[in-house]
């Protein structure tokens, strides 16, 4: 068997693995940190993801190359009408911009105006088992919004999306808009452990994500805006100083479902 086609072979299983493994792989760990979460349960959550993820994107670039991942160059024929044609590329840029503005509001608003923290506390709720609270946890915290920012945008919009349309040694060569739309629903799934609805927000945020890619023709505006819409969390929950009361149970350790 030559080099390429074990690296082929390679690339196909880490394609399958995406499907068959991601999915699954922090469920048992989440599964603990929902019945039981404390201070030190989440940081090594926290530092459990950042770690696995770091694996997947070293193997990744290894059986491709950064600038392989990095710059999404579709050919022509393959965008057709879609992302080629000048109207729709506005239309499309438009719809992103605005998803965009309007998912990275509540940032925004908790920012200039804190007191409206208590309003996205309570639409939170269901993730509070999962949230940062004390000062170590939330620089954690970052460093996994910046892993998932590099690392999945790399991963999905850049090994998945050309390995889908058939641009390295394996893939089915689907075509960019197949490859596009399958991406995204791959992204989604690889975040099942948020639930049905988590699955659905972040396979919309993967569409999103993965046409700012194609219109801007590389990674770095949606490495950029992911890690800004994971940050925001930052912004929005922040217990130490809104329910400084609560910040003992929280740390020392709590049953999230008697939340």
């Amino acid at each position: 068997m030559d080099v390429q086609r074990t690296v082929g072979l390679a690339q196909d299983i880490l394609a399958i693995a995406f499907v068959a493994v991601a999915p699954f792989a922090d469920l048992r760990s989440i599964k603990r940190l929902k019945q039981f979460s404390s201070s030190a349960a989440r940081l090594a959550t926290y530092r459990k993801i950042i770690i696995s993820t770091w694996v997947a994107t070293v193997i990744a670039l290894a059986l491709t190359s950064f600038k392989t991942l990095f710059w999404v160059t579709p050919q022509t024929s393959e965008g057709a009408s879609l992302f080629h044609n000048p109207i729709a590329h506005y239309a499309l840029a438009a719809c992103v911009t605005v998803f965009f503005l309007l998912a990275l509001w509540p940032g925004i608003q908790c920012a200039f105006k804190p007191s409206v923290r208590s309003r996205y506390r309570k639409a939170m709720h269901s993730l509070v088992f999962m949230l940062p609270v004390t000062p170590s946890e939330r620089l954690r915290w970052s460093l996994v919004c910046l892993t998932a920012g590099i690392c999945e945008e790399l991963l999905y919009r850049g090994f998945l999306l050309q390995y889908l349309q058939g641009h390295l040694h394996g893939g089915p060569a689907l075509g960019l808009t197949f490859a596009w739309l399958l991406s995204s629903l791959v992204f989604g799934f690889g975040h099942l452990y948020q639930g049905a609805a988590g699955v659905v927000r972040t396979t919309i945020a993967g569409l999103m994500l993965g046409l700012l890619a194609i219109l801007t023709g590389n990674l770095l505006l949606p490495i950029v805006v992911h890690c800004v819409l994971d940050l925001q969390v930052l912004l929005m929950y922040n217990p130490i100083k809104d329910t400084p009361e609560e910040v003992p149970v929280l740390t020392s350790g709590f049953r999230p479902e008697n939340q």
